[in-house]
């Protein structure tokens, strides 16, 4: 069987780590990912060697050059099988790791993921080379596309899709999982995603505290871990409200956290097509998320795009609103009418396939 090298696997089961694995155990029967990454340990390993797929560890670039190229090089001289390497990527920095396959001629598969980055300058330099050592392009939005290849129309789009009835809105195991995590009596706002930059925590906490003055029974609920933890956890503490966020870290309970949640917000900086807005829209979650968010995300109208310019007031009202006036309904027939459910799109897979064969 056909076997792909993919990289952009991380540590963390963020965005990118659920398309590749939700996408490894749709193609099953036609292709094998393998990995490659720059990390000691790789999300989801359990499902990936109940796959039979390979994980090869190489240096971060941060940690030499030369010893990330070198290292790379030797995986793909010994095995020529990879006539094909998969990039899944949030900027063009990626092309920096393109050059070894490119060099060695290999195809490259570029998979956009993100709409923006705040590596604004590595990011511009990197452009064309990605452009040059690219054989097939893919995104996950328009907005994706244009970031990454500077043509909305230049990638195959391939809208991240998940598995809809995982998310089905439950009332028995909503009040359960509420019980569980001490909030049956609460206005749960929920946001999953990693404590970095892109993310925008720290206004998070901002707009939170502003919730919280008109509505004292509230509790934040965060999965996710990442570079800004500790600085967070500690902003969090300066603001006083540390006693009402729940820092949950790396979870496998996504599903049930949605279930157990009133609101789902996302003041990210950036994004490209949010999986996570998704699985909340699956659960019959409202999502107030910031218009720099691509509007695509909205596959059920239950999404409200708030600017980032706005005060934290202004976002606070509008949490406030959505837990005031939201009745909660079974959405996810408007994930798989919309063609967001990953068992209704294997057209677009077939497409993939092709690049990737």
């Amino acid at each position: 069987m056909k076997r792909v090298l993919v990289y952009g696997m991380t540590d963390n089961p963020g965005g990118i780590e659920a398309y590749v694995i939700n996408l490894a155990q749709r193609l099953k029967e036609d292709i094998i990912f393998d990995y490659v990454i720059d990390f000691k340990t790789i999300a989801h390993s359990e499902f990936i060697g109940s796959m039979g797929s390979k994980v090869y560890h190489i240096p971060a670039k941060s940690k030499g050059l030369l010893a990330h190229w070198k290292k790379l090089w030797e995986i793909l001289k010994n095995h020529p099988e990879y006539d094909t390497v998969y990039f899944n990527i949030l900027d063009a920095g990626a092309a920096i790791t393109e050059f070894v396959p490119w060099l060695m001629g290999r195809k490259i598969v570029t998979h956009s993921h993100n709409g923006s980055t705040q590596k604004v300058r590595l990011h511009r330099l990197c452009k064309p080379f990605l452009s040059f050592f690219t054989k097939e392009y893919v995104a996950c939005s328009k907005i994706a596309s244009e970031y990454m290849f500077g043509n909305a129309n230049k990638a195959l789009v391939i809208p991240n899709a998940i598995d809809a009835k995982k998310f089905v809105y439950n009332p028995q195991l909503r009040q359960k999982k509420r019980e569980e995590l001490g909030v049956s009596e609460k206005m749960v706002v929920c946001h999953i995603g990693r404590l970095s930059p892109q993310k925008n925590p720290i206004r998070m906490l901002d707009i939170f505290k502003a919730v919280l003055e008109k509505q004292n029974n509230a509790v934040l609920v965060s999965v996710g871990t990442g570079e800004m933890e500790q600085d967070v956890h500690s902003y969090a503490e300066q603001l006083g409200i540390k006693d009402k966020v729940m820092f949950l870290g790396k979870r496998t309970d996504i599903p049930e956290i949605l279930q157990a949640s009133d609101i789902f917000f996302l003041p990210s900086l950036f994004e490209g097509l949010p999986i996570v807005a998704l699985e909340a829209q699956a659960a019959g979650l409202h999502c107030v998320v910031s218009s720099e968010i691509s509007k695509e995300v909205d596959i059920t109208g239950e999404v409200s795009f708030v600017p980032l310019k706005e005060t934290d007031e202004f976002w606070a009202e509008k949490l406030l609103s959505v837990f005031e006036n939201k009745v909660r309904e079974d959405t996810s027939s408007k994930i798989i009418e919309g063609g967001y459910d990953i068992n209704n799109c294997r057209e677009k897979d077939l497409e993939l396939l092709k690049m990737l064969k």
